[in-house]
């Protein structure tokens, strides 16, 4: 799949694309019915099929209490290439995009600089400065510069429609079996081991530390999870997600106890799927305590995992 960062190094296709633009967070199945008619679409017309996402996304630069991200741009360009997607195009998003006007982002950049076919859109799209650009902007200009419109009905599963806002309240309420439903998979967080304090270690429980690189995560406490490591091996494992606060941390952190495990992990990248949550996460007066807790954790993810 071509990842496009910069338009301005990119050469418009002269068949032109088949192009979809959303957040996609999360890649739930309303997403996954998007893309999987986008690729239809694309190969009716004889197209590419391409996707725009923006990064960081609207809400996070307007900082409009912008909610936890579902996952990372990784997780979205894994996923993509998965469903075998031509071009993932990944803007910046700036004072400069944040500020075109509707009429400017579809003659510069759906016209001129995408050659765009066809647009496939949420029925509650908008774009453009102040998000004054809508689906009816795109009838009207795609009969004047040759392109088609077409807007998706939301993705309905049991009489109710699904969204990454949705997710991200049954992620607090931790009902990860529901979630798997919407998302066709369990709720996963993919990243880089990295060094910690390996206190873990001292207590007998060493754990594998990936730092989250923000601010607002979209699940906290203690879980029973299965740990995909870069060999393909699957394990089972016990997680905090937190700012573990026995240890005074302060910014949020995947932590995870691995089951019968041994070997070094740093700098290899695992995905971590929640399976299902044991207890929130809380302070202990001291690491013996905190080790007790542990274990008496390792036993409940053993159980449920068995």
């Amino acid at each position: 799949m071509l990842l496009v960062r910069k338009l301005d190094n990119y050469c418009a296709d002269p068949q032109g694309i088949v192009l979809t633009i959303g957040n996609f967070d999360g890649l739930h199945k309303g997403h996954q019915a998007v893309l999987k008619h986008l690729l239809a679409e694309a190969e009716r017309l004889y197209l590419k099929a391409a996707v725009m996402c923006f990064e960081p996304q609207p809400l996070e630069f307007f900082k409009l209490d912008s909610p936890a991200r579902l996952s990372r741009f990784r997780d979205k360009f894994i996923g993509f290439s998965a469903l075998n997607i031509d071009m993932m195009f990944c803007l910046n998003f700036n004072k400069v995009l944040a500020t075109t006007s509707a009429e400017d982002f579809i003659t510069n950049i759906l016209v001129k600089k995408l050659n765009v076919k066809k647009i496939i859109v949420g029925d509650d799209f908008h774009f453009g400065a102040k998000g004054q650009g809508t689906f009816a902007m795109l009838k009207e200009y795609g009969e004047r510069y040759g392109f088609e419109a077409e807007s998706l009905a939301s993705f309905i599963l049991q009489n109710e429609r699904i969204s990454s806002t949705q997710i991200r309240e049954l992620l607090k309420s931790g009902n990860l079996l529901e979630i798997k439903q919407l998302l066709g998979e369990e709720f996963f967080i993919r990243g880089k081991v990295s060094h910690g304090k390996e206190l873990g270690r001292t207590i007998d429980f060493p754990t594998a530390n990936i730092n989250l690189n923000r601010q607002v995560v979209p699940l906290r406490g203690v879980y029973a999870v299965k740990v995909l490591l870069v060999d393909g091996s699957l394990h089972k494992g016990v997680a905090n997600v937190g700012s573990r606060p026995t240890v005074n941390g302060i910014v949020p952190r995947l932590e995870v106890y691995i089951f019968d495990f041994h070997g070094e992990l740093y700098h290899q990248e695992i995905k971590v799927s929640f399976i299902k949550k044991i207890r929130d996460e809380k302070k202990f007066s001291s690491l013996m305590e905190l080790k007790e807790q542990i274990k008496l954790d390792e036993d409940c993810a053993r159980q449920i995992l068995a």
